[in-house]
């Protein structure tokens, strides 16, 4: 697992990849060997960061016999903060961002719809471009592994897209007027595939003024 450069930045160790995992997927139980093979190392290297994180009262902890299980611990005080850090660094968004990055001359927008009504939502995310989902799958099942939660996805051609925003396809109008967060792209990438008028910008009245 890559850790993000900016999560990199404030926790260099394995400390940073162990609060990536668990703060994601804040209700999951971790048994050591399955946390040490979700990361990629061994179980001796991270006893050291998870028992500081229990000591700090970041991660909680309990026993099935003779084995020990983490968690986040969500009644932390400093919870809400760190769970931000890493949904900015290693949550959602920047993981898809990541992920999709391979097909980046390929995909003209692509974005989350729908709201997030818990941690244990399904992500569902549009993708408009030359990518069809037989391209997709691969990297979404990586997505779903890292994340702890299933991901869809509805990909478009431009064309496609078009033809059917022009048509009011009942789905993609339902998808268009909810909540977007961008993956790829922007609403204004939006407008031009759908044809809509390029809002101005002061960037833009700057242009044309000089």
């Amino acid at each position: 697992m890559r850790k993000p450069a900016a999560l990199a930045a404030l926790f260099p160790t394995a400390r940073g990849d162990v609060l990536a995992a668990t703060l994601t997927q804040p209700q999951k139980w971790w048994y050591l060997s399955e946390l040490a093979q979700f990361l990629g190392m061994s179980p001796s290297s991270l006893q050291r960061e998870l028992k500081a994180l229990v000591d700090g009262g970041i991660l909680e902890t309990r026993r099935e016999g003779p084995r020990a299980y983490f968690k986040a611990d969500t009644r932390s005080p400093v919870f809400p903060e760190l769970r931000g850090l890493i949904d900015k660094t290693a949550g959602v968004i920047p993981t898809l961002r990541t992920l999709l990055r391979s097909f980046e001359g390929r995909i003209v927008c692509a974005f989350m719809y729908g709201s997030e009504e818990h941690a244990q939502s399904d992500i569902d995310v549009l993708v408009v471009g030359d990518v069809g989902l037989a391209d997709l799958t691969p990297t979404l099942r990586k997505a779903e592994a890292r994340l702890g939660r299933e991901v869809n996805v509805t990909s478009y051609s431009a064309a496609e897209f078009r033809r059917k925003t022009a048509a009011k396809d009942h789905f993609l109008s339902e998808v268009l007027r909810g909540p977007k967060q961008f993956v790829k792209g922007d609403q204004r990438d939006v407008d031009e595939l759908i044809g809509k008028p390029r809002r101005s910008t002061a960037s833009d009245f700057e242009a044309g003024a000089q």
